[in-house]
């Protein structure tokens, strides 16, 4: 029978704290493809990372960011400032200056966000409020999570019930405080978890984080948070019978003064002649996720259902700052909002037979996306974009193989608001995503697999209609399609060298040719600000490794992308080739320590300029008593950049990025 072992190699996420001390650790799969039926990695054709709840715990991320340093594949873009968050995966994601996630799909509680502003980042989350990260890289998400996962998606899970309360209690929670030097950062949260019955459950929390400057390695002021942000978090689910419900309310609400106005490179006074910088503000930062969920779940195979309304928004709010030297250009000011309504029902059949499991999820979803401006700018046209999908996602699995088909068929209208002026033509778009994955298990030790997946990105409010410069808007721009083809192999086993150990090695290869992939031109009119090119193409491959046995936890990811367009020229988009290494050592009970390092290879960039490779260090070491009276404490260290390194990741716009930051932890579990 084949051994259900991990799969990925997260360094130090993997492996739950408890289980490590055991005689023989029992190391499980993460469980990933929450939308469809849940399934342990290694039984998935897919390239997946997690990082679990012991990670977040070790590492103390002050921005989702700072969790995903050492995933393959996935880049920082922009900045590493808790308002300047952005990613890129395998090289889909924009380096510049609008941080948005062109070809990620970003969830939080299955919730898609996304945010466009101007200098701003995309994704604002208080990571204490995470219990888990899942990083799906390459486009075999699209048919469950949404059209144009070019690149994959990141799907954040907040803290449920089962995260805080022990087994056989009623509640439980957790309380943190927490210090950290680079960004100055100040913060306490609160969490508790109730379940009277086991037909109701309950979490409230609190988290309150202050946050201040962000420096360089040689100690000058890099970007200006200057604020307070709390923050909320309500769950609660009650089952009658065969039906349930849930609902939950995420709210993030950072008020900053005389906050930098550009979160992803600071004031940049000077960057042209005669500019006095981006300015500073009083900037209201608000981000708000609510759900309420219907399900029905009877003894009938056939029938396992939910029915999701969610509302999602964003928006900042940017007034003129105090000081009058710092001033912040008008068309940047006032209010913008980002606003998602969604409507979500699927059902999953277990239709299994004649030896084969097999389940089929099949639903349908309509949105009504609304981006609105107090301010009119040509670089943040108003627009609603209205999108409607059905989608099939089939898992057939026998014995030593695992086949996974899906389709999804999307209807996208976007039209401009009477603020926009460049033109006022509405644009309908249609995306059809077929895919197929297979998996087979040559042994017990050893599985190949392989996928082929067309993926269709349709173009955003920024790309239609964006006449920043005196560009002409861009509504007759063509979807990018994407044709993703991957190979892999993995391997597991036990016992590999002494009879408590074990290892798992995953390589992943792939090659993506995009047609019509849009870039942006900074022309003037009458040339359109957004044009489609012919051809790009970005190839590159992942290998990851994780061996562990009662005391040591050791951890390898490389990953690798290079992309070209039609001509050869090299696209921007590219991150570092880069290795992580990790280390975690249990020596009892009681302690944990552990090292993280980066190794980047340098990046020549399309302009001219050559981003140079680097080495970043990082450590940590947790204290968990096990008797007296600091039972159920947990006092942690954390030192990102030990070595107070220089360097500017390929994928940041400017830098260089963050100095040393030394982060204290007091946790205590109740």
């Amino acid at each position: 029978m084949r051994k259900r072992l991990i799969l990925l190699p997260i360094i130090l996420g993997a492996i739950p704290a408890g289980v490590i001390a055991q005689e023989r650790p029992t190391v499980l799969d993460p469980i990933i493809l929450r939308a469809g039926t849940e399934k342990v990695a290694s039984d998935v054709p897919q390239s997946v990372s997690v990082v679990g709840q012991q990670e977040l715990d070790d590492t103390a991320p002050g921005t989702i960011g700072q969790a995903l340093t050492q995933v393959p594949g996935v880049a920082g873009v922009g900045s590493s400032s808790f308002f300047g968050q952005g990613f890129n995966i395998r090289g889909f994601g924009n380096s510049g200056t609008a941080a948005s996630e062109a070809g990620i799909v970003q969830l939080i509680d299955g919730e898609r966000k996304y945010y466009e502003s101007y200098r701003q980042g995309s994704l604002f989350i208080e990571p204490d409020f995470l219990t888990r990260v899942e990083v799906l890289r390459g486009p075999g998400s699209s048919t469950l999570y949404g059209a144009g996962a070019l690149g994959g998606v990141i799907a954040m899970e907040t803290v449920s019930a089962g995260d805080l309360i022990a087994e056989g209690a009623t509640q439980g929670g957790r309380l943190r405080l927490r210090y950290g030097s680079n960004p100055d950062t100040a913060f306490a949260s609160a969490l508790w978890g109730w379940r009277p019955t086991t037909d109701f459950e309950a979490v409230a929390g609190l988290a309150y984080r202050h946050l201040g400057d962000t420096k360089d390695p040689d100690g000058d002021v890099m970007i200006r948070s200057n604020s307070d942000a709390p923050n909320l978090l309500l769950k609660a689910r009650q089952r009658f019978g065969d039906h349930y419900i849930e609902g939950s309310y995420l709210h993030l609400e950072a008020r900053g003064d005389d906050q930098d106005f550009n979160q992803m490179e600071g004031a940049q006074v000077g960057l042209f002649p005669g500019f006095a910088g981006w300015g500073v503000g009083d900037i209201l930062t608000r981000d708000q996720t609510a759900r309420l969920v219907w399900g029905y779940n009877p003894e009938n195979p056939l029938i396992d259902s939910t029915v999701t309304l969610s509302y999602t928004n964003t928006i900042k709010d940017i007034q003129q700052g105090s000081n009058p030297d710092e001033p912040i250009m008008a068309t940047l000011l006032g209010r913008r909002d980002y606003g998602l309504w969604k409507l979500r029902a699927q059902n999953v059949a277990d239709v299994s037979a004649g030896g084969w499991s097999h389940f089929v999820t099949v639903g349908a979803e309509t949105s009504y996306q609304d981006r609105t401006s107090t301010a009119y700018s040509a670089s943040h046209p108003e627009a609603v974009t209205r999108q409607a999908a059905i989608f099939a996602w089939s898992e057939l699995s026998r014995d030593r193989w695992t086949i996974n088909t899906g389709l999804r068929w999307t209807r996208q209208s976007t039209s401009p608001r009477d603020s926009v002026t460049a033109t006022d033509e509405g644009v309908r778009n249609t995306a059809a995503e077929p895919q197929i994955a297979v998996m087979y298990d040559l042994n017990d030790n050893w599985s190949v697999f392989g996928s082929a997946a067309k993926v269709s990105r349709l173009p955003n409010v920024d790309e239609l209609y964006d006449s920043f410069r005196g560009g002409a808007a861009s509504p007759d721009l063509k979807a990018e399609r994407g044709k993703n083809l991957e190979l892999g192999v993995s391997y597991r086993a036990d016992g590999l060298f002494s009879a408590n150990d074990q290892a798992r090695v995953k390589l992943t290869l792939f090659r993506n040719h995009i047609d019509n992939m849009i870039t942006r031109t900074n022309a003037i009119a009458p040339e359109p600000a957004y044009i489609n090119i012919e051809r790009a193409y970005l190839r590159g491959g992942e290998i990851e490794a994780v061996w562990s046995n009662t005391t040591w936890q050791l951890g390898a990811a490389l990953s690798v992308v290079n992309g070209v367009d039609q001509d050869g020229s090299d696209l921007d988009t590219l991150p570092n080739n880069r290795l992580a290494l990790s280390a975690t050592w249990r020596p009892s009970e009681e302690w944990r320590f552990g090292v993280r390092s980066t190794l980047a290879a340098g990046r020549d960039k399309p302009s001219g300029t050559h981003r140079a490779g680097y080495g970043v260090h990082d450590v940590f070491a947790v204290w968990s008593p096990q008797s007296g009276v600091a039972q159920g404490t947990e006092f942690g260290l954390a030192i990102d950049n030990i070595t107070n390194r220089e360097y500017i990741p390929a994928t940041y716009q400017t830098g260089p990025a963050p100095g040393r930051n030394v982060s204290l932890t007091l946790t205590r579990n109740f």
